[in-house]
This record gives C-alpha cells, structure tokens and sequence, in this order.
C-alpha cells in the first residue's frame, strides 16, 4: 500500500468518525432542547428527562419515562423537532472534514 493511500485510510478510521460524532452531538442538542420546548408539561418530569446520546455513530434522542410513548403518540414533539430544525441539523455537518484536520 503506497503513503497515499494509507493516509486516506488512516483519515477515515481515525479522523472522519470523531467529526460525524461531533456533528451528531451539535444535532442531538438541537433536537434535544426543541423537543424539550414542544412537550406537554404537567410536572416537567417528561421536559426534564429528555435526552440525547452519542454512541456507535448515531444519536439517540429520547426519554426514560415510562409514560413518554403515550405522550407522544398525541404530541409528536420529536419528529417536529427535527422537522422544524433540519436546516440547522444539516448545519452541523459543513465542514465536519474541516474539522477533523
């Protein structure tokens, strides 16, 4: 394998994924606090628990309350968080090469 090669290589195991994973991170938040605006509130519990993670080269965004799913299913906050945001999400990503130097 020539020296151009392995660079590429090397870019694209060490490099390129730390900089999706910031670009992930930048989305998750995003979504995060939109959907954590768009959530019926009652305690706030379910404003609360509201989080996003990082792992595997893909963001979860979610929460750990048992009752969060029947929530949603009347009041789709996450998808129209993301919706709502796309261009701002998209954002997150120009540049992510740039980023990795």
């Amino acid at each position: 394998m020539n020296e151009i090669s392995l660079n590429i290589e090397n870019f694209i195991k060490d490099v390129l994924p730390s900089a999706i994973e910031k670009g992930l991170d930048k989305a998750g938040y995003i979504v995060e606090n939109s959907a954590k605006v768009k959530c019926g509130v009652d305690t706030g519990t379910l404003r609360k628990s509201i989080t996003h993670d990082v792992e595997g080269g893909t963001c979860y965004i979610g929460s750990n309350v048992e009752y969060a799913p029947y929530h949603h299913e009347k009041n789709p906050f996450l998808e129209e968080s993301i919706q709502e945001n796309l261009q701002e999400i998209l954002n997150c990503f120009k540049g992510v090469l740039d980023d990795g130097k």
